[in-house]
């Protein structure tokens, strides 16, 4: 089989639009337990086609440059992406448990839910800016998690919620935190493909300091 860079991303997209549904549906009412699941299954189905691809692809091809750079950054885009999965299927099972909606972390999962997609728009856009708005913005996740956290213990400290259901709210905004993770890392892939460069311990660049 004759396999390209373009190859590679189109099959990285198409596993990406999966991710993103059952991001989506883990909030959703209309999306059962099952959906997910389903979903969860053909994510991993892509998962080892891409993963199988890239080798072949680097072992056929003995590519160089931005081409290698390509399959490496679709590889580690394509590990993140099934971790997103894992989360989403983790926050539905937990957010079903709770029995009722929870309007922070309904608000958390939008703004991850952007941090993600903006991620992998900066990825279809060859876009560096925006991975590294992508980058910068996962400060404010993390601040949104220590909040929902701080806020929740101190409620089943006064005995305002039980202890189950405030711990699963931490859970599923801790959960929420590490899909932020992801989609920096994400992001960071992107910056690495377009430039060369691994910024990953570059403070300079993750504060928007390098062109």
């Amino acid at each position: 089989m004759d396999i390209s860079p373009k190859d590679l991303r189109d099959h990285i997209l198409k596993m990406a639009s999966l991710v993103e549904a059952s991001l989506s549906g883990a909030f959703n009412g209309e999306k059962t337990m099952e959906d997910i699941f389903e979903l969860e299954r053909k994510i991993n189905e892509f998962h080892m086609l891409i993963d199988d691809a890239c080798f072949k692809y680097i072992a056929l091809k003995s590519p160089a440059a931005k081409d290698l750079r390509t399959a490496i950054a679709v590889m580690k885009i394509n590990a993140d992406l099934e971790r997103i999965g894992d989360q989403a299927l983790k926050i539905k099972r937990q957010y079903l448990s709770l029995g009722r909606e929870i309007l922070q972390l309904k608000n958390m999962a939008l703004e991850v839910n952007i941090m993600v997609k903006n991620s992998l728009d900066s990825f279809v856009r060859s876009n560096i800016k925006l991975a590294t708005d992508v980058i910068e913005y996962d400060q404010e996740i993390n601040l949104l998690n220590r909040e929902i956290v701080k806020y929740h213990v101190n409620q089943i400290k006064n005995n305002e919620i039980g202890f189950d259901e405030g711990y699963t709210i931490t859970k599923i905004s801790k959960n929420l935190e590490r899909i932020g993770d992801h989609a920096k890392n994400i992001a960071e892939d992107v910056i690495f493909l377009e430039s060369g460069s691994d910024i990953r311990h570059s403070p300079e660049f993750k504060a928007g300091k390098k062109e």
